[in-house]
């Protein structure tokens, strides 16, 4: 506690005894400063504003006390403390919240609910303006969520809320009826021409079949594992309106019976590579191989994206990344594509070590290797030596070899080991260049 201003005489000025006794709860001064700490992604307004405290406001220990469960109660905290004392003035109160926030936070949605996405999503929202669409998965949590939804879809449905993992292995709390659920036992498709059935069949049954049916969950493994199969062929605005179940004829189950709308084929339009120095695009344009006008695979879009960074990789840039990004014209029944290049840094050849040979047959190996220090790494290049190595009979009795390449990035260099598992005695020097 700072030292307060005396009046003459040495006395203790009045007002700063008031204030003293009102920070032991028996007194109300005005608010003059609010100061939030230790968050991270929360705006301090929004916490001040959900606090209920007002710059002004007269104030004890027992609203602060208030404003601490109200911070609580929101969700968006594992634990709220507070600090106050007298003003610069001694006037009123200086405040301080410290608050942690609650790190582990997850997407929602909602399956198989008579109320629409939007109108729940709301609700939610307004219940929690702190958190938005990400809430944490903590009892307080779940329940305050569940009973909202629970107000709004009446009390003939149960309501539960679980974390769970879609297709693609992402965590999400799903809300849906507390209900046991059939799971899926066989698939079938219909309105499919250009693809056989047992082509979509294959691939869907490998991601739908033993799992709990699901409308949401079906379009998910829809998406990852039959579309893909159509875009490689042009069909870009493929869709299945409509999914169905009926009991299985052979096992305990259901079938799901999915209905496709192909769309029409699409070609390839304009194709850019984007990120690169101009100096760079001929090679790479070659690379990729794309051709204007041919079908739109995109697969091979993605396997031309694969080339490039190969090919960036093969002259040393080992941390090159990229992405693809698709226009469609539905019009012109066209999609143009750009492939986003971050070739990052360049990494040169570092130290070579060879392990597994005699003192004879080492040095020789190492006069064939060609990537000298400080040359631009080739990331491609040990395996191909190895290669190369088998395929000219240099050693009789060669066995396993392998090759391991250590990247160190603050250096930027890429040190190699060639590894032999068996070092023959007698190379055939005759086979080894000179």
């Amino acid at each position: 506690m700072r030292k307060y201003r005396s009046w003459p005489g040495g006395k203790i000025c009045a007002l700063a005894t008031a204030i003293l006794c009102a920070a032991a709860g028996q007194t109300a001064f005005p608010l003059e400063n609010l100061t939030i700490q230790g968050n991270q992604r929360i705006p301090a307004a929004k916490i001040i504003a959900a606090s209920g405290l007002k710059i002004g406001a007269r104030v004890a220990k027992s609203d602060f006390d208030d404003a601490r469960a109200r911070l609580m109660a929101t969700g968006a905290f594992e634990s709220v403390g507070y600090i106050f004392k007298p003003s610069a003035d001694n006037a009123g109160f200086d405040a301080t919240i410290e608050v942690a926030e609650v790190q582990q936070l997850y997407p929602y949605r909602f399956e198989d609910l008579p109320v629409p996405d939007e109108q729940l999503r709301a609700a939610l929202r307004q219940l929690s303006p702190l958190l938005g669409d990400e809430i944490p998965v903590t009892n307080q949590a779940l329940d305050k969520y569940i009973d909202a939804i629970q107000r709004m879809t009446g009390s003939k449905m149960k309501i539960a809320g679980k974390l769970e993992p879609d297709a693609a292995g992402n965590m999400a709390i799903v809300f849906q009826p507390d209900v046991p659920r059939e799971r899926v036992a066989e698939v079938k498709f219909s309105g499919n021409q250009i693809l056989p059935s047992a082509a979509l069949v294959q691939a869907f049954a490998a991601a739908a079949v033993g799992t709990e049916y699901r409308e949401t969950t079906m379009r998910v493994l829809l998406d990852s594992s039959v579309r893909p199969l159509y875009e490689a062929r042009g069909r870009l605005r493929v869709s299945f309106p409509k999914i169905e179940t009926k009991p299985s004829l052979f096992t305990q189950g259901v079938q799901v019976i999915v209905t496709v709308d192909e769309g029409p084929c699409y070609s390839l339009g304009d194709v850019e590579i984007a990120g690169i120095p101009p100096s760079d695009g001929l090679e790479m344009a070659q690379a990729a191989n794309l051709q204007p006008k041919d079908v739109a695979d995109m697969d091979e879009v993605k396997a031309a994206l694969d080339r490039v960074l190969a090919k960036y990789r093969s002259r040393g840039f080992l941390r090159a990344s990229g992405k693809m990004d698709r226009r469609v014209d539905d019009q012109a029944r066209k999609v143009s594509v750009t492939l986003h290049i971050d070739p990052g840094a360049r990494y040169a050849m570092g130290e070579l070590e060879i392990i597994g040979l005699d003192s004879s047959s080492e040095p020789e190996i190492r006069k064939m290797w060609k990537l000298k220090t400080g040359d631009p790494f080739n990331a491609e290049y040990p395996d191909v030596f190895l290669a190369e190595i088998r395929k000219q009979q240099v050693f009789d009795n060669l066995g396993q070899t392998r090759s391991e390449t250590t990247i160190d990035d603050k250096n930027r260099t890429a040190g190699v080991k060639l590894y032999f598992s068996a070092a023959p005695s007698d190379p055939r020097r005759n086979k080894i260049p000179r």
